[in-house]
């Protein structure tokens, strides 16, 4: 497996992501295409770059599990991520996100390191 886009982009910024799609309707497991999902979106993402994600607790459409199981993957192979969590939040986690004013300090401090 590869990293996606290596040397193209400084830092990545999640807000309430995903990585294994829930089956709508249904009780049963979420949908997963490898043993373990969030272990292989962390080796494709890489640890090269600068993370910050953000989620809210309470969202309803793509669980907080979500950006949890993938923090903890990055953590496991020594990615540099921040993690934000906004108490009670449902979907729409990405305002607070945007007016963070710690934000646009850390994104656009971030450069792009040679290969």
């Amino acid at each position: 497996m590869r990293q996606t886009t290596p040397g193209k982009f400084a830092a990545l910024a999640s807000i309430c992501g995903g990585i294994v799609r829930p089956v709508r309707g249904s009780q049963s497991a979420p949908e997963a295409t490898s043993a373990d999902p969030y272990a292989e979106a962390a080796k494709q993402i890489g640890s090269t770059r600068p993370i910050w994600m953000f989620h809210g607790d309470a969202d309803e459409s793509v669980p907080v599990t979500e950006s949890r199981k993938l923090l903890e993957a990055l953590r496991n192979i020594g990615a540099n991520v921040r993690y934000t969590e906004y108490p009670g939040v449902q979907h729409n986690s990405w305002d607070l996100a945007y007016n963070n004013p710690e934000f646009p300090t850390w994104l656009f401090a971030q450069r792009l390191r040679k290969q």
